[in-house]
């Protein structure tokens, strides 16, 4: 390695220039305040595309300074020591201009932080998913058996990225993984706050950490909902809510599976990650086989053989319990189809006169707000009498149907909208409505009733 005098640190690589007489630059394509990653072309192999790593030296520190200097040698060592399709080979590092370069494998296909931000409906499809959360199961279960174990702790959509060529998950950025013997204690808390478990920031770290960034990961692709946004709370499922409450299309067996790998405590998790990936296997077996199926199988108004699953829970109930044994939530009717064949549902303001304060829902879509005549907003619940404060947006949610079941959703109100008291809902993420929940917006209360 060669060490040249330092450039300006917020000078980036221009396009065309050769780095090291031998990468020549590209583009960037990514990168943050402690550097840059580039495309380049290595001059000595056809022009190949690569991908250069770049970390900037900027710590005023001496022992910062040493720090970064040992991780970036330390995370192109621990690549160049492995071997495994989700891994990019890594193929030179040096110094050049008090910058430090890890030049390994082209990932030309994009994070899934960039998926999920362009797909249209704002979140993934369970089977993508689920084969990706078997792919990365693969290569977690691979660091996690070197000697010692290789912890990642920092998984999340932005760190793993698609190969256009293969089409598989690549685990990037293993900056800030590490060795980890099984009886050590008072692991540096690094990670991303929503990904990273409880036990990251007591120094606890241990490889079933990763499995929770895992399923916070998938929570994250499959519901469109951040983890960021709630980081300390927003997998206690007793007060915000499941998976399968924010995208009714996820499968109770999904559902299930996010719920187990976020578990606070690690021993309540999948043992390993090869655990955990037997269960996807077999879950992306029964989606191909069409076993599982929202309305014909996993939908508490049809499944068969006299066993439904709670839609607060997901645990299994019986056909004609009005309550889940498991968690106290109360049932949809189980006649919800009859809502197709004409049986009404209706939205009534609590406190209030049923005669005089019930809105009909009587349409397919049925917009709450608040009427604006100045921008044609005619809400078919309108509740302009009975918000003083003006706390209800003009678009403030919607009730809507699907099939045999109506639908909340949230259109991005200034003060929210929660069901039950408990669920605040994210914006454009439906919930299914059952008999008798309560909606509040802003401060005006709604009680959703069929019949």
């Amino acid at each position: 390695m060669s060490k040249n005098r330092p450039r300006n640190p917020n000078a980036q690589l221009e396009p065309g220039s050769l780095l090291y007489d031998r990468y020549q630059i590209v583009k960037r394509v990514g990168g943050g305040g402690m550097g840059n990653v580039y495309m380049a072309r290595d001059k000595r192999l056809a022009d190949v595309l690569r991908a250069v790593k770049e970390m900037i030296e900027m710590f005023s520190d001496e022992g910062q300074r040493k720090k970064a200097v040992e991780d970036f040698e330390r995370e192109a060592q621990l690549l160049a020591s492995l071997e495994h399709p989700s891994i990019p080979t890594i193929y030179d590092y040096f110094i050049a201009e008090g910058r430090y370069y890890l030049v390994m494998k082209f990932i030309g296909g994009g994070d899934l932080a960039g998926r999920l931000k362009s797909a249209p409906k704002g979140y993934l499809d369970e089977r993508t998913v689920a084969e990706w959360g078997a792919q990365i199961c693969d290569v977690l279960s691979y660091i996690h058996l070197q000697n010692p174990p290789i912890i990642y702790r920092d998984l999340k959509p932005a760190n793993l990225m698609i190969d256009d060529k293969t089409n598989r998950v690549m685990l990037v950025d293993f900056g800030i993984a590490r060795f980890v013997a099984p009886t050590q204690k008072g692991v540096t808390a690094i990670g991303t706050m929503g990904y990273a478990p409880p036990e990251l920031f007591s120094g606890k770290v241990e490889s079933r950490s990763d499995i929770y960034s895992l399923g916070a990961t998938m929570f994250h692709l499959l519901t469109g909902a951040d983890p960021q946004d709630n980081p300390l709370l927003i997998f206690d499922f007793n007060k915000y809510p499941r998976p399968r409450q924010i995208n009714s299309s996820i499968s109770v067996r999904m559902d299930e599976i996010i719920c187990k790998a976020v578990e606070h405590s690690p021993s309540k998790r999948f043992a390993s990650a090869l655990d955990m990936k037997r269960a996807l296997e077999e879950h992306l077996k029964l989606l191909d086989s069409g076993a599982v199926n929202n309305r014909r199988i996993d939908s508490p108004v049809s499944m068969p053989f006299g066993q439904v699953f709670c839609g607060n829970c997901g645990q299994r109930i019986a056909t004609d319990d009005m309550f889940c044994a498991h968690c106290g939530a109360r049932q949809p009717l189980p006649s919800a189809p009859d809502i197709v064949r004409g049986v009404t549902a209706k939205l009534v303001l609590v406190g209030g006169n049923d005669s005089a304060t019930s809105f009909i829902l009587d349409k397919d879509t049925n917009l709450i707000g608040r009427v604006d005549p100045h921008t044609g907003i005619f809400p078919e619940v309108d509740l302009s009498s009975y918000d003083p404060e003006t706390k209800v947006s003009r678009r403030h949610a919607r009730v809507y149907r699907e099939g045999g079941q109506f639908l909340v959703e949230d259109l991005s109100s200034v003060n929210g909208t929660v069901v039950n008291g408990r669920f605040k809902l994210f914006p454009k993420q439906p919930r299914v409505l059952q008999n008798g929940d309560e909606l509040k917006l802003g401060e005006t209360v709604l009680k959703f009733v069929v019949g």
